[in-house]
């Protein structure tokens, strides 16, 4: 069973959901329930990624190497 929330969301992240939502051509509710579902889930590939970005941003901040830089600067952090 579905349940209606309210939440504040930035601008530019809504903008961006609706424009990801319309291009694959389903429901902004959705896309966020899939979302929300994917980062919920234990033992996924998320867990590892968050982990490790943790490692990176909180204990070495910008200790990046430049291969590492590049990557995140190609990286859509939408595709989901």
């Amino acid at each position: 069973m579905k349940k209606k929330i309210g939440t504040l969301i930035e601008e530019n992240t809504m903008r961006l959901a609706k424009r990801k939502a319309a291009e694959e051509g389903r429901a902004l509710s959705d896309l966020i329930q899939d979302a929300l579902v994917q980062y919920l889930s234990p033992g996924t590939e998320n867990a590892k990624e968050r982990e490790m970005a943790y490692h990176l941003f909180c204990e070495r901040p910008f200790k990046l190497t430049p291969e590492q830089f590049r990557d995140l600067l190609e990286e859509d952090p939408w595709d989901l």
